[in-house]
């Protein structure tokens, strides 16, 4: 603990007071006024802080209340210049300036190298670092852990949020070795911390980002139809960076820290449509409120609707997340940090504590050992999370219970493991691990919405984008005019002879255009119009080798049940004729990532050799086998090989490599 005070104490005497926002506002309440009108308040360029009995709280510019009162909202002045208080109460060292941030953070990593990791996830929209610890030991590899993200300041103006966030930080790495509960937590479990996620903001005062993005209207799930949302879900640097980091790190909970209200705010903010394992929700909702009486409910009733938070998009990928409102003033004096941290310091901990009940384990492919990227489907609720895809762990919180779980992955045998048992004791979890056995003939899926749309005009769009997931089974995702989805199938679907690509559809006459790419990002070429109950399309029509990403946008109510892709990574061509008593036959098992495991059905004769040759017949490799079961020892790029053995055996076999 020495070592941290002595490494910070000149950083944090130092600091000075941010950057005072250009616009002067009060703070206002607008008294004929409910949820509805939120999206009303805030076109008007005011920012809407809560919403309650009296009416909705916002801060104000003179020109926004005059627009406000011209389309018959009642406005009163509670606090003149909310802006200069803020700026005050910046003004006594304790909120430090960005680049003071980001030195801290450095000098943090590099006195604790034992325990932190500081990771660039990528930089803001006018180039500010995006910066984010991994507080854990071992920080430098992944291990079977669960993972909890924590951040703050995703609105800049939030300043209070940014603090408790690096108070936190601190926190934990000054009590590490001497506090008990500190140590285990941090030996158990993978910690991340992103105090300052809108760097841009938090320097101009803003609630928005440096090309005046809303930063919590622009995640991809049900985006649209908002006040600063951005030109496309995804369209800002900074969120994209932390899709990335979610996509890296599956996180059992996601918690963001907002200011302007005492409220811990769960999904469904887009929906009125009650969340899935809203009883889970729940259960940590009031763990987290019990030490510091907050309020907590559904963010759609308990604070007003919203289209494209982090919190449904968290949840939408199976992670707990939350929108946490930890103080009613959003820059708060900065003698109000300490007291603020310590009213969350219990919950926080309480959550790191919860991240590792329920259902863990570790999945891998059945014949090569290796990771495979997986959907786990927890029943009876039926929501799918995502492992680790470096290691293959997951980790799912869940009460103490009974429950069916279902392993699903492109290229394998669903596996569904009846009667998992969460003990009602001890940390109350249950490990299940599993080894998935390819499924050469199975088609690829729908693996992951990477974003969807909300209903124009509406916060009442169906949230459950997960039911396009997987094979078609019949159950439709119902698209409206207009509505975008975008799929990961998790491997690229390649152009072979014929049919490459399906949708189906499971009722009505709506059509979509198909668009497919291999980044989400585009650049996407149009591929057809699915019009039918099942439309395939074949890829080499428009010139494409290769999609991993799908997106649709429908005319009519397009009712979506699947989209399926050709399983081309292994394929056998065929075997000898009549082969002899004994003769070996060469068979192969679909590989995890890259590499492909052969098999004999008999023990080779001494001198058999594999040979490997690409699509022109050149040998590439050729090689003495020992063993009844092998792999290619050296690595080949992505494409299209021949294996066959000699003397005798099978016939050459097809095998498709992808990277």
């Amino acid at each position: 603990m020495r070592r941290f005070v002595l490494g910070f104490a000149l950083v944090i005497l130092c600091a000075a007071g941010s950057a005072m926002a250009a616009t002067t506002r009060d703070l206002v309440i607008v008294t004929n006024a409910g949820a509805s009108d939120v999206r009303s308040i805030e076109g008007t360029g005011a920012l809407v802080n809560s919403v309650g009995s009296d009416g909705v709280f916002a801060e104000a510019s003179a020109a926004e209340q005059a627009a406000l009162a011209g389309i018959g909202f009642s406005v009163r002045v509670v606090t003149p210049n909310i802006t200069a208080i803020y700026a005050a109460n910046g003004s006594d060292g304790q909120y430090l300036t960005y680049a003071q941030f980001r030195d801290t953070m450095a000098t943090i990593a590099q006195n604790n190298p034992t325990i932190c990791k500081l990771e660039t996830l990528g930089t803001s929209y006018n180039g500010n670092l995006l910066l984010a610890m991994k507080v854990s030991a071992n920080p430098l590899i992944h291990e079977n852990e669960p993972a909890i993200h924590f951040e703050g300041n995703i609105h800049g103006d939030e300043k209070i949020g940014w603090a408790v966030a690096f108070e936190m930080l601190k926190y934990m790495v000054s009590n590490y070795g001497t506090d008990t509960l500190v140590t285990r937590l941090v030996n158990t479990r993978e910690l991340w911390f992103q105090p300052m996620y809108n760097p841009d903001g938090y320097v101009s005062g803003d609630r928005t980002n440096g090309n005046g993005v809303d930063l919590n209207r622009n995640w991809g799930w049900m985006w649209g139809y908002e006040n600063a949302m951005g030109n496309a879900p995804f369209s800002e640097p900074e969120n994209r960076a932390s899709l990335a980091h979610i996509l890296r790190h599956p996180f059992v909970i996601f918690v963001s820290f907002h200011a302007g209200s005492e409220f811990a705010s769960y999904s469904w903010s887009c929906s009125p449509d009650t969340a899935p394992e809203k009883p889970l929700l729940e259960f940590l909702s009031l763990r987290y409120i019990v030490p510091n009486g907050y309020d907590h409910g559904q963010g759609y009733q308990g604070m007003y609707p919203i289209n494209g938070s982090t919190k449904d998009y968290d949840y939408g990928q199976g992670m707990m997340g939350w929108s946490i409102e930890i103080n009613f003033t959003k820059t708060p004096p900065a003698a109000e940090i300490e007291p603020t941290f310590q009213r969350n310091r219990t919950a926080i901990l309480e959550f790191y504590h919860r991240a590792g009940q329920g259902i863990h384990g570790v999945i891998t492919d059945a014949t090569s050992g290796e990771p495979v990227h997986t959907q786990i489907w927890v029943s009876p609720a039926n929501w799918p999370s995502f492992n680790d895809p470096t290691l293959g762990d997951y980790h799912r919180f869940y009460l103490p219970g009974t429950y069916s779980v279902t392993f699903r992955a492109p290229g394998y045998h669903d596996t569904t493991v009846s009667s998992v048992v969460v003990p009602n004791s001890g940390d109350s979890s249950v490990t299940v691990d599993m080894q998935m056995t390819p499924a050469a003939l199975s088609p690829l899926f729908g693996f992951r919405v990477i974003y969807c749309y909300s209903e124009p005009s509406s916060y009442n769009a169906d949230p459950r984008a997960d039911i396009v997931l997987g094979p078609h089974d019949g159950t439709a995702y119902p698209l409206t005019t207009g509505r975008q989805l975008c799929l990961d199938m998790d491997r690229a679907v390649h152009n072979v002879p014929g049919t490459d690509l399906t949708v189906f559809r499971s009722s009505g006459s709506g059509t979509a255009t198909v668009k497919g790419s291999n980044s989400w990002q585009g650049p996407w070429t149009t591929i057809g119009t699915a019009n039918s109950a099942q439309t395939s399309f074949d890829l080499s029509s428009v010139g494409l080798d290769s999609v991993r990403y799908v997106e649709l946008t429908s005319s009519g109510t397009f009712n979506i049940d699947a989209v399926e892709g050709v399983n081309d990574y292994v394929g056998i061509a065929g075997q000898t004729l009549n082969p002899k008593p004994q003769t070996p036959i060469l068979q192969a098992q679909s590989p995890a990532r890259g590499s492909v495991r052969f098999s004999l059905n008999t023990p080779p004769p001494a001198g058999t050799r594999l040979l490997v040759r690409d699509v022109s017949g050149r040998l590439l490799s050729s090689f003495v086998i020992r063993t009844s079961s092998f792999v290619i020892p050296a690595p080949l790029p992505a494409g299209i090989y021949f294996a066959s053995l000699e003397p005798g055996g099978s016939a050459p076999l097809r095998v498709v490599l992808a990277r």
